[in-house]
């Protein structure tokens, strides 16, 4: 169950309560990592970052040229694309450096950033330590407004309950009842839901079609739609705190 939860938690950024941590910007948009992972109903789950048409509405905003390549490549070419231009909106200079060195650069400075947003200090702290630090606070934070103690709890604990309040206020919110089901199935359950209100919402058929199809549709033809009435899956994140 335990393992379960931490797998769950990886898988929740979409709502909103994780700050990436790994050293390494690996997602194919650190940004949109924020507030979604797309999962199949099947044993273990499938995130955004491998999801066909989203990987191919990317190439697209980036002018990435998909003729002829297979998926991985086409992921591996918008993945590097995402890390360059992010580093060039941050004023990080390119030339020279590998990719991983680059994502390196631009995670850190990202991390600096929300810390200092956070009133966070940096100076004297290594990378990961500083990552760490703002993770945590971040939870810490979330759980305070939630209003769950923390006092004497250590953070995987923390982190848990946070979780877990935040994803069944999210499903009470929504009109889901989550008496008796796993966070897995909860997490499931939100993203059925919210994708089935983005399909209404833009005036697509959702007759006969199931989540994977109308989010495949919503990517490949309403997603600048999607964006301009910031409907999910490219909504900020929800606010359950309350």
């Amino acid at each position: 169950m335990k393992n379960c939860l931490l797998i769950v938690f990886s898988t929740v950024m979409f709502l909103g309560i994780t700050w990436q941590v790994p050293a390494v910007v690996e997602a194919l948009d650190d940004e949109k990592v924020e507030y979604m992972d797309v999962m199949k109903d099947r044993k273990g789950h499938v995130d955004l970052y491998n999801h066909e048409a989203y990987i191919k509405m990317q190439a697209r905003e980036l002018g990435i040229d998909t003729e002829g390549k297979n998926l991985e490549e086409l992921a591996k070419e918008v993945r590097e694309a995402k890390i360059k231009q992010a580093a060039e909106e941050l004023g990080i200079k390119t030339k020279g450096k590998d990719l991983k060195e680059l994502a390196n650069e631009v995670h850190h400075a990202k991390v600096v950033k929300k810390a200092k947003e956070m009133g966070i200090k940096t100076k004297g702290k290594e990378p990961e330590e500083l990552a760490k630090e703002v993770y945590e606070t971040k939870i810490k934070q979330r759980a305070e407004r939630l209003g769950i103690e923390t006092e004497g709890k250590d953070f995987e604990t923390i982190k848990q309950e946070v979780m877990e309040t935040y994803l069944k206020k999210g499903a009470k919110q929504l009109g889901i009842d989550t008496e008796g089901k796993e966070i897995s199935d909860i997490v499931q359950a939100i993203h059925e839901k919210k994708i089935a209100q983005t399909a209404e919402e833009l005036g697509i058929d959702s007759t006969d079609k199931d989540t994977e199809q109308l989010l495949n549709e919503i990517l490949t033809d309403h997603a600048e739609k999607a964006k301009e009435l910031k409907l999910y899956p490219f909504n900020n994140e929800a606010d359950y705190d309350h």
